[in-house]
């Protein structure tokens, strides 16, 4: 069932991406391009502070189970919304449109973050610590084929619906809204297999104290503050380049949504194929080991967009390639989080297992200071781009343009984001099992 709910959600969000979701903004043609784009891409995760505020509420509103079907129908709607907020003739503005496209985008976003937090802390009991990272990497092979089939038909969607409307520039976000409704139905169809899910835990019909010490002990864990700052820094190198990763292949390349998509499916289907032996080495040589090897493979792909240009456009295909290594993050790197938290002893679906108890401040904690980071240097990245966008700049006796000079800053980045992954410690399941035994 989790990964039938995985596999449905995916297609959703293949169909309603945040690059359709651009392309939508850039219908509306507003002001200070730069930085709208920037505020789409980064005010979900401003709004996803209040993540901090999971722990609070699960148990006291809801149960995790009951609270993820709340949350998760409530994003559901919010996103069928969107092709209403998107159409031209709804607001006054193009500004108005964009600004409450952005606020829309945002609190379903947050409907969605407040719902995964609860769902990775149930996924923590029902999946046992031994097979976790197999758990995983055969969800993740199932979250990538969704949305490879989601992205796939969005882009020969809107390919086929501009081009039997060519001449009509004005009837082309409706090539973009079809499917962000779409979407919306196939996300709200995946919460039936997460409906059938067992709660693994005993509901409980009275409301709890705040424990306010356990929602303050993920910032004083030496262990996990280690991944924390990881984490920061892998999110703030991928957010400064956020802007002009996006814009530049449909401003500058002129590639097509449908190119685009396409390119990310391919990357998508490569995952497919490495998802369930990344999550088997993940189980035997640990979650840092595979998390190295695939932040130094993912670190080169802003280079590809750095030789890109109008006359030799499809460098930037070799990036996508190299970001097939990024299924070994998203595997391993839930997964190295859970195992960082309390009361992992994998022990299965119990009622009253600690983990529901336990772990739900660290994952709230380690989502929501990752995503304002993350959020921060993409305003950012949004405001250089309308302030320096049409700048270029000398390096090694040659001359780049503002977008390639971004990507050389991302390409130097990322690449030090392995010092950083270097400090982390991984404890051993063993260790992890005999702590867990003792208490």
């Amino acid at each position: 069932m989790a990964y039938w709910n995985v596999g449905l959600w995916a297609i959703g969000n293949g169909l309603t991406s945040t690059t359709l979701v651009v392309f939508l903004a850039l219908e509306l043609d507003a002001k200070n391009l730069g930085l709208g784009i920037s505020l789409i891409l980064a005010m979900p995760h401003l709004v996803g502070l209040l993540r901090l505020a999971t722990p609070v509420l699960v148990g006291r509103i809801a149960d995790r189970k009951t609270f993820c079907l709340g949350t998760f129908i409530l994003s559901g709607l919010l996103l069928f919304c969107l092709p209403l907020v998107a159409a031209p003739s709804t607001f006054h503005s193009a500004e108005m449109s964009l600004s409450a496209l952005v606020m829309l985008w945002s609190l379903y976003h947050l409907m969605q973050y407040l719902g995964t937090i609860a769902l990775y802390s149930w996924l923590a009991d029902i999946a046992p610590l031994r097979i976790r990272g197999r758990f995983f990497g055969y969800r993740q092979r199932w979250l990538v084929a969704g949305e490879a089939i989601g992205a796939l038909g969005c882009g020969l969607f809107s390919y086929w619906w501009i081009g039997m409307h060519k001449g009509y520039p004005h009837m082309n976000w409706i090539g973009y809204a079809i499917p962000a409704g779409l979407g919306a139905w196939f996300m709200i169809a995946a919460i039936v297999p997460l409906w059938l899910m067992p709660r693994a835990e005993a509901v409980s019909r009275t409301r709890s104290a705040i424990d306010w010490q356990s929602l303050a002990r993920p910032f004083t864990d030496s262990r996990f503050l280690r991944l924390l700052l990881f984490g920061c820094w892998f999110s703030f190198s991928n957010g400064l380049t956020q802007t002009v990763q996006t814009t530049y292949p449909a401003k500058v390349l002129q590639i097509s949504l449908l190119a685009i998509l396409a390119v990310s499916t391919g990357m998508r289907l490569g995952q497919l194929s490495i998802c369930p032996k990344l999550g088997r080495m993940t189980d035997r040589m640990g979650n840092k080991t595979v998390m190295m090897f695939c932040l130094l493979a993912t670190a080169q792909g802003p280079l590809f967009y750095v030789f890109s240009t109008p006359r030799q456009p499809w460098w930037f295909v070799g990036a996508w390639i190299l970001w097939i290594a990024y299924a070994g993050l998203n595997i391993a790197l839930p997964n190295l989080m859970l195992k960082l938290a309390p009361g992992q002893s994998g022990a299965g679906a119990t009622a009253g297992s600690s983990s529901s108890a336990s772990n739900t401040p660290y994952i709230a904690a380690y989502f929501t200071v990752t995503g304002l980071c993350y959020a921060t240097n993409t305003i950012l990245g949004g405001w250089l781009f309308d302030r320096y966008g049409k700048s270029s700049f000398e390096l090694l006796g040659g001359t780049l343009d503002y977008n390639q000079w971004i990507f050389v800053i991302g390409w130097i980045a990322r690449c030090l984001g392995i010092l950083a992954l270097m400090l982390v410690i991984e404890p051993r399941n063993k260790q992890i099992a005999e702590v867990n035994g003792r208490h």
